[in-house]
């Protein structure tokens, strides 16, 4: 007998009678049983109120010796012998056709099934383009060329996708009766090859281009590509692509050159372009001027550590710290401060450059300076309002047209030499 308190009042519970009280006698009774059997992770993972009951007890019995004890070292378990492979080998002779009437293999092997296709597409020339059908007006004519891939480089997933869609336009195409050209070809990637090319030849021979000349480092360039860009040829056949091989371009050919040399030609006459001096990314490294797409420009916060290629790859080298040194005004002894992360570049120096609201340079707007190396150079003092900043270091900044855009324009604008 149990007393409870619900609602302030007592209530008299009879716990032989309590349905819940009694199950839980039970459950209790049951986990003691079993944990003096050394039962208990049993008790604790599903032995329910009814364990004792035939049908579910002998369940759960058989499920304890199912289950295996940690305690013993598990059984290995028996390899299943491997199926042998049903792969076998294309004999087909290079150039001949497939014989298709062979019974199907159970398995699909992509090296065996895409086997000897596509040289038989290639001695059949079923992707060579006939002018002669165009001109005469038998067909139809569509034409695409591929995006050519770097030579330097190897086609990857993004090609593999590209290409899937166009050989699907062009066969369509094909098939609707127009007289197709898929022109392939790669590009001559520019800087990139030169700089691929001479780190080959200094690692094998420790030579440069200058000590080949152009003629012969062209060459050099020609045998580099005839080896990569074969690879990436190889890659496009794999692919199974429907191109017309006899018409294969690379942009650095004779054709490509002259082609690109009359368009360049024929757009000046039109006036569409012009040309005229600019400022150009001088590599010291290669030696030579890069465009500004293989230009990578970081901004430096302060001073900064880096390595400086065609030096010492085991050291660094300080940048952006600012040095500080005075141009005198000619007949004074006036001087006015400048700084520069570059110190070398004074030597290009044509002007300095203050604010026109800057009252400490008012009076020396127009004045010349004196050069410290070239006492026939005419250094003047000019006014640029878009350049200069009162606040910033001295108020005042050196003019370097052929060093830096900012100055270059400056320079422009002051119609400086």
């Amino acid at each position: 007998m149990t007393n409870r308190k619900h609602k302030n009042k007592y209530i008299v519970m009879n716990s032989e009678k309590d349905e819940m009280f009694r199950l839980t006698q039970l459950r209790m009774a049951q986990m003691t049983q079993l944990a003096k059997n050394g039962g208990v992770q049993a008790a604790m993972t599903g032995a329910g109120p009814n364990v004792g009951k035939k049908d579910k007890g002998s369940k759960n019995k058989k499920d304890k010796k199912n289950k295996p004890n940690p305690c013993q070292p598990s059984k290995k378990k028996e390899k299943k012998p491997e199926k042998p492979s049903t792969f076998v080998a294309d004999i087909t002779p290079l150039g001949e056709k497939k014989d298709s009437t062979l019974p199907m293999l159970p398995e699909y092997h992509p090296k065996s099934v895409e086997a000897a296709w596509y040289p038989w597409w290639e001695k059949k020339e079923f992707f060579k383009a006939d002018p002669k059908k165009v001109l005469s007006g038998e067909k139809k004519m569509y034409t695409m060329v591929i995006p050519p891939p770097n030579v330097t480089g190897a086609l990857h997933l993004g090609h593999a996708l590209m290409l899937s869609v166009e050989d699907a336009i062009i066969r369509w195409k094909r098939m609707k009766g127009y007289e197709t050209l898929w022109l392939p070809g790669v590009d001559h990637a520019g800087i990139a090859t030169q700089s691929v090319v001479e780190k080959q030849i200094w690692k094998k021979e420790r030579k440069t281009r200058h000590d080949y000349g152009r003629e012969d480092f062209v060459k050099k360039v020609w045998n580099w590509k005839d080896e990569y860009g074969g690879k990436i040829n190889n890659q496009f056949k794999r692919y199974g692509i429907s191109v017309d091989w006899s018409r294969f371009a690379f942009t650095l050919d004779e054709t490509r050159s002259k082609a690109v040399i009359e368009a360049f030609v024929r757009m000046y006459e039109k006036g569409l372009i012009y040309r005229a001096t600019r400022l150009v990314n001088w590599s010291c490294a290669l030696k030579t001027a890069l465009s500004d797409l293989e230009v990578e420009h970081i901004d430096i916060p302060g001073k900064t550590f880096l390595s400086v290629p065609g030096h010492d790859p085991n050291k660094k080298y300080e940048f952006g710290m600012f040095t500080h040194f005075y141009y005198k005004v000619k007949g004074s002894d006036e001087k006015i401060e400048v700084a520069t992360t570059r110190l070398e570049t004074m030597l290009g120096d044509v002007a300095v450059a203050v604010h026109s609201k800057d009252p400490r340079y008012e009076h020396l707007v127009g004045k010349e300076l004196e050069h410290p190396f070239y006492a026939d150079r005419k250094v003047i003092v000019i006014t640029d309002d878009e350049l200069v900043k009162m606040d910033f270091g001295s108020g005042a900044v050196k003019i370097t047209p052929a060093h830096d855009p900012n100055d270059y324009a400056c320079g422009k604008r002051h119609n400086l030499p």
